[in-house]
């Protein structure tokens, strides 16, 4: 049976792989590596993964330790270990879950990848609809709400003339002290240019004491810039109170679309305004 790897990106993302049987894997720092873990205390090639027949045919995965920083389970090292059911193991410090797979189950991660590539499209028709600021903020609310099944989202435009504070898309729940730790994302997400995607908000030293994470009880959120000519002009910002611990690379793939659509989009207004000026 398939082997489904996942650990946690740098951006907060949860990385998920697929393994098939048939060939051997090897995990680790390389870039070379089948599978990348780009942490220092990881070794060049980590471990190996290999599917072994069976007698009753069927494929059951073996781990092999080739580590100087060690494989780690419940605290205790390994070198072997036969993955015959989930386990969670520690390369050097990076956490990696690893579950056997029945066929049914990568028929249905297959199908959510599909089905988000479909509605990708789907919105990019939606999107050339929109011819205000109105109903692009309310375009990409919905989007993010369907789609990462987050409470709370927004489109939010900054605005320069008021050095970058939050302008167009402010919605009344980003109030004081209500939305100092989703500001606080929002400004990390802007300084880095770069996604932020956080689960597990209470495992956040910089974020879980903070006023408006613990009163509203956010468990994981999302921050994706939104640029015109590789500069944020706004981002797009979602988080979840009910239960949603991790957002997956399929996740972030399609907030990343999505933050491309749009910046098409105001990209597009603003050619088309310029043009209207000199007409």
């Amino acid at each position: 049976m398939p082997l489904k790897i996942a650990f946690t990106e740098y951006n907060g993302s949860v990385s998920e792989h697929l393994l098939f049987e048939g060939r051997e894997y090897q995990v680790g720092r390389a870039e070379s590596a089948d599978i990348v873990i780009p942490h220092p205390q990881v070794s060049r090639s980590h471990i190996v993964l290999r599917a072994n027949k069976q007698a009753d045919n069927d494929h059951v995965w073996q781990l092999n330790d080739m580590s100087s920083t060690g494989c780690f389970s419940a605290g205790i090292q390994i070198k072997h270990l036969t993955l015959d059911k989930p386990h969670v193991l520690q390369l050097g410090p990076v956490p990696c879950e690893f579950t056997p797979l029945a066929l049914n189950n990568v028929v249905r991660l297959d199908s959510q990848r599909e089905w988000r590539k479909q509605q990708l499209k789907q919105y990019q028709t939606q999107l050339q609809q929109c011819n205000s600021s109105t109903a692009l903020i309310n375009f990409a609310r919905e989007c993010l709400i369907q789609s990462l099944g987050c409470e709370r989202a927004s489109l939010i435009l900054f605005d320069k003339i008021n050095n970058y504070q939050l302008g167009v898309g402010y919605e009344s729940w980003m109030q004081g002290e209500d939305f100092t730790g989703s500001r606080t994302i929002i400004n990390q997400c802007i300084q880095a240019n770069a996604v932020r995607a956080i689960g597990n908000i209470v495992c956040e030293k910089s974020l879980n004491n903070q006023h408006s994470i613990i009163s509203h009880g956010i468990q994981a959120a999302i921050c994706v810039p939104v640029c015109i000519d590789e500069k944020p002009v706004g981002v797009l910002y979602a988080d979840s109170t009910l239960g949603r611990r991790y957002f997956t690379q399929t996740d972030i793939d399609f907030a990343t679309s999505l933050a491309n659509m749009i910046s098409m989009r105001l990209l597009f207004h603003t050619i088309e305004h310029k043009l209207s000026l000199i007409s």
